[in-house]
């Protein structure tokens, strides 16, 4: 395996970047969803989700699609070997029980991300977690879990971290003061959990800032929200809201640009990267 393949896109990223491409094709075309609903007999949400990426695009729609859009055969060839592409499963495929669909399908565009952005208010973010750290996190949670599924659940989250290791995103983290002062797990614990988080925010690729209780009111304060930039793209491309039951994917350009002026915002307001560190310092001191 080269280089180039080892940066090549994932499956995911690849079913994004070509849902986006049919969306314009459809537009250009003076189409509408329900237009394109109807001829490929689904219902509109489904070509909503095919267009967003969040929806396996099998190539025989790609071909119908074409049709419907007036598309030439060369185009069309091309497209469908897209499709073809995107079939393919990535490494969290083998996690997948242990996680819910909707945040597995967050997990195929993180693994490919050029930049994260990630503001978060109550809990250190994942691609952070300590295992032990990792594991009091699963076990707060309601309902009985076995203790195999918690091995599996750590073992995941720490799967989710090997990027880190090997070819890094620009990583840009800001943590509510909550985040670091609540205690999870035994003492020791939590100062080993705030020692990676600053082992981290001393990495060259890495930015991590703490945004303290003395500021006040924040933008923030409706809850944690991400924001990723994919391979090749220049500005965020996807806003990412989780709730207890599902997530949220914002695309609009209204949204990632509001989005992006709160995190800006926040890590303008937060404490420096250097006194941040230093406060973490304070805390396992």
């Amino acid at each position: 395996m080269t280089d180039d393949d080892e940066l090549a896109p994932g499956s995911l990223v690849r079913r994004w970047r070509l849902g986006k491409q049919l969306r314009e094709l459809r537009a250009n075309s003076g189409k509408s969803m329900d237009d394109a609903a109807r001829y490929l007999t689904v219902k509109r949400p489904t070509i909503s989700r095919i267009e967003n990426g969040r929806h396996a695009i099998l190539p025989k729609n790609v071909k119908f699609l074409c049709q419907l859009y007036e598309i030439g055969a060369p185009l069309v060839d091309t497209l469908m070997r897209q499709a073809e592409e995107t079939e393919e499963r990535g490494w969290w495929a083998i996690h997948s029980g242990t996680m819910p669909d909707w945040f597995e399908t967050y997990v195929g565009f993180e693994t490919d991300a050029r930049e994260i952005w990630r503001y978060e208010s109550e809990t250190v973010p994942g691609l952070l977690q300590t295992p032990e750290y990792a594991r009091g996190i699963r076990e707060a949670e309601p309902g009985p879990l076995s203790e195999a599924d918690l091995e599996k659940s750590v073992k995941f989250r720490l799967a989710r971290q090997q990027r880190l290791v090997g070819r890094p995103p620009r990583l840009r983290i800001v943590l509510n003061e909550a985040v670091v002062r609540r205690p999870v797990g035994n003492s020791a614990q939590m100062a080993a959990q705030l020692r990676h988080i600053a082992d981290v925010g001393r990495q060259p690729w890495a930015t991590i800032q703490v945004l303290p209780f003395s500021i006040g009111p924040h933008p923030g304060t409706n809850g944690p929200f991400s924001l990723l930039t994919l391979p090749d793209e220049d500005d965020p491309n996807l806003v990412y809201l989780e709730h207890l039951q599902g997530a949220l994917y914002l695309e609009r350009q209204a949204d990632l640009t509001h989005y992006t002026a709160v995190f800006e915002h926040l890590t303008e307001v937060a404490l420096s990267p250097e006194d941040s560190l230093d406060f973490l310092a304070t805390l396992v001191s």
